[in-house]
């Protein structure tokens, strides 16, 4: 169980590294703004010579050695390590029961209302849901169009589900032809 703990948390980590991205960035002394003249006169005074207030050593001027906005802060994941983190997910959500099956989905109106009436039938309850439905599900489009206005369901695909829509969801709903495609993908 230890182990499941710690490749999803390497798994959480990763997926939200790219809302974490933030490119620092400081001024070089030739990048501060302000009045380029000399401090002081060169000759007469006995002070070192000076040519810029803004270079490093002196205060308000520019940073020698601090970071450019050119570093990759991004981290990586080997595939098989995504793949491990994805079935550990998948299996977890199976032990908890949280993983529903449905053989398709088809309705008379393709409607909000219809979409709702159709997950009162299922056991979940109105919290966030993961729809996955599989690349050649017929009327995709407009099953899609009907469970997009309720806020507490995102729809996906089979083919670009990832662990981090599986780790955000307390319930995941999958069509027998995406779940399918997800157990190849796994194999």
């Amino acid at each position: 169980m230890e182990q499941i703990e710690v490749i999803n948390h390497k798994g959480e980590i990763v997926s939200k590294q790219p809302l974490n991205n933030k490119i620092w960035k400081s001024q070089f002394s030739r990048e501060v703004e302000g009045v380029d003249e000399k401090p002081h006169p060169q000759k007469g005074t006995g002070r070192a010579r000076s040519g810029s207030p803004y270079n490093p050593q002196n205060r308000g001027g520019g940073i020698t050695f601090g970071p450019t906005g050119q570093e990759n802060r991004s981290l990586d994941i080997n595939k098989k390590f995504k793949q491990s983190v994805f079935q550990s997910l998948l299996g977890e959500k199976m032990r908890k029961k949280e993983i529903i099956i449905v053989d398709k989905i088809a309705f008379a109106n393709y409607k909000t209302k219809e979409a709702e009436k159709f997950l009162d039938f299922l056991p979940v309850k109105k919290s966030s849901i993961l729809l996955v439905l599989s690349n050649k599900e017929e009327n995709k489009e407009k099953i899609i169009y009907s469970f997009r206005n309720l806020s507490y369901i995102e729809v996906s695909n089979s083919k670009l589900v990832n662990f981090s829509q599986v780790l955000s969801s307390n319930y995941l709903v999958f069509t027998h032809s995406a779940f399918s495609e997800i157990e190849k993908r796994l194999s």
